[in-house]
């Protein structure tokens, strides 16, 4: 994956459990309009409490976390006195909570069952926030017990944050297949032709590659294009396949200018036009897309 430009983690403050729920609330909305789609689920709903899921999605925030465990519990984690939500129409079940105290634990998690595998293994879609302005994903990977109040053998991937990688969405491919879209911003698409060079070149050759543009470029987390990452579970790893555009996720996002910026809309051009059936571009064929984009760093750089 290519690198990102850093993100400033933002520190809450003190609220009352009236103003939290508020802030858990919009904090969603905002996830939701920067690209987590609506998807049809196609796996039966069951009782799970986001709350057993902490110690699985900590690592999608903190990367020196420990490793996450590989069983867990799915219901009967929240703290005492939290209430859940019930399950939404579009199959969330949210957790809001706040601990007593000027330093207290603040935390929003939501997660739901997006699809069941051959072998049985459920797929969960998870948001997570610690309470500041970063509203983190993970998908989860696990089979459940008979009676479906345990996940073992569990599988953590973890995403970003909103438009900078967060998780938009799961299917099942024509192979059978788990595929899994992550959003992007317009930088993302930019840098697109810099990712086969080591991580730490990436910056600094889009810096001298790229000129005006690699600053003009759109990176915030409330950002998202209509281009998404697209990922495929092999049964044991996530890997990259591609990347593909999305229309259906092209309205402008929280933090962009309805008039779309000329740069963003050539960029996300840069993928369609070069796109193959659904809007999908593999990374074998990642070259058509570098010399648009080529381009439309050369038309928005000034003379």
């Amino acid at each position: 994956m290519g690198v990102s430009k850093p993100c400033r983690w933002q520190g809450g403050v003190i609220v009352s459990a009236l103003l939290l729920c508020v802030i858990a609330v919009a904090a969603f909305s905002t996830l939701a309009h920067a690209g987590m789609k609506t998807v049809a689920v196609s796996a039966q709903p069951i009782e799970i409490d986001p709350a057993c899921l902490w110690p699985l999605v900590g690592g999608s925030v903190n990367p020196d976390a420990p490793p996450p465990p590989t069983r867990v519990p799915l219901q009967g984690c929240a703290p005492e006195g939290v209430i859940l939500d019930e399950l939404d129409a579009e199959g969330w079940r949210r957790l809001a909570y706040e601990q007593a105290g000027e330093f207290g634990e603040r935390r929003f998690t939501g997660v739901r069952l997006t699809e069941t595998l051959s072998d049985g293994a459920l797929v969960l879609q998870v948001y997570d926030s610690g309470g500041g302005s970063g509203i983190f994903s993970s998908l989860l990977i696990g089979k459940p017990n008979e009676a479906a109040t345990e996940l073992a053998d569990v599988q953590a991937f973890g995403f970003g944050d909103r438009c900078n990688g967060g998780l938009v969405q799961t299917r099942l491919a024509a192979n059978g297949r788990l595929r899994a879209s992550a959003n992007m911003t317009p930088w993302d698409i930019m840098m697109l032709p810099l990712e086969n060079l080591p991580f730490e070149k990436q910056w600094s050759t889009g810096q001298e590659r790229f000129g005006a543009a690699f600053d003009e470029a759109p990176a915030c987390a409330s950002c998202c294009s209509n281009v998404v990452r697209e990922f495929e579970f092999d049964g044991a790893d996530l890997k990259q396949v591609g990347v593909r555009h999305l229309p259906s996720i092209s309205e402008p996002s929280i933090g962009m200018a309805a008039d779309r910026l000329p740069l963003t809309a050539c960029l996300e051009e840069a993928v369609r036009l070069n796109a193959g059936a659904g809007g999908f571009v593999a990374d074998a064929d990642m070259g058509r897309v570098a010399d648009a984009v080529a381009a439309c760093v050369r038309q928005s750089n000034p003379q």
